[in-house]
């Protein structure tokens, strides 16, 4: 190679960004923390700061710098007392947040076939947050029949009336539980919309409770409806189905409640 040309080469490495060194220095860190990450989940009663050091065997300042930051994301906790390093449930919560709609319907779905098979009312799941609704009715002796719609918070008979388009052209009746006690106090909470004569006679009724996740986060809801002469059924029976409905989904999704009155 001759000298001008080597020169050359070498004043083209010497002026290239740096870059290269960062990223692989960023990936360093990553996969440190990484590996911290994997010592404590196989270490349920957490871990003092001198066994994760030498479990991922780095130096007890570096593998603090990362449990500091891990702590300060919300990745690990440590105790109080023992001054031990955990795990927290968020790397739990972010593959929920991927599963998303399709881990809830998972859950969901054997739930709500389970209540349309005893030949109850039609029942929903909405995902407000991802303006999806799923039905599921049956459609024989132990056949279900589920259809997902999506662009709506809440089920097309809800959305007719409060989008307001077409208030009044039909009949509705409509219960939102949030609590165990509005079981209870359902009569105060029931809305009645549209025209009194709409529909000759026949009342479209609806009622939903809200389904929890383990961190005790509204994920979603759901409920039962149907049509009847009047709602006292939503008074007296559809209030309580839909907070089961809401209480046995909330528990496949790891939600678990505070001890407290349960609803007969």
């Amino acid at each position: 190679m001759s000298e001008t040309r080597f020169q050359s080469v070498e004043a083209r490495r010497l002026t290239m960004p740096a870059e290269a060194p960062a990223a692989s220095g960023a990936a360093t860190s990553i996969e440190k923390a990484l590996e911290v990450c994997e010592a404590l989940s196989l270490a349920p009663s957490g871990l003092a700061l001198t066994d994760v050091s030498r479990a991922v065997s780095l130096p007890r300042p570096s593998v603090h710098r990362l449990l500091a930051i891990l702590k300060r994301r919300g990745y690990v906790r440590q105790d109080e007392e023992s001054q031990r390093y955990s795990l927290t449930l968020k790397m739990l919560d972010l593959s929920f947040r991927l599963l998303g709609r399709s881990e809830l319907r998972l859950h969901a779905y054997p739930v709500l076939r389970e209540h349309v098979l005893r030949g109850r009312p039609r029942s929903f799941v909405a995902v407000p947050g991802a303006g999806e609704v799923t039905y599921i009715w049956a459609v024989g002796p132990d056949e279900a029949a589920m259809r997902t719609a999506y662009g709506k918070q809440m089920p097309a008979h809800c959305a007719e009336y409060f989008d307001g388009a077409t208030q009044g052209s039909r009949r509705l009746s409509c219960l939102r539980l949030g609590r165990a006690a509005d079981v209870g106090e359902s009569a105060s909470l029931l809305v009645r919309l549209g025209s009194p004569s709409a529909e000759g006679g026949q009342r479209l009724f609806c009622t939903c409770a809200p389904v929890l996740d383990y961190t005790g986060r509204e994920v979603a809801r759901v409920g039962v409806f149907g049509h009847g002469a009047d709602d006292s059924p939503l008074l007296t029976e559809h209030n309580r189905e839909a907070w089961e409905l809401g209480r046995r989904v909330s528990t496949r999704l790891g939600h678990l409640p505070m001890a407290g009155p349960e609803l007969h």
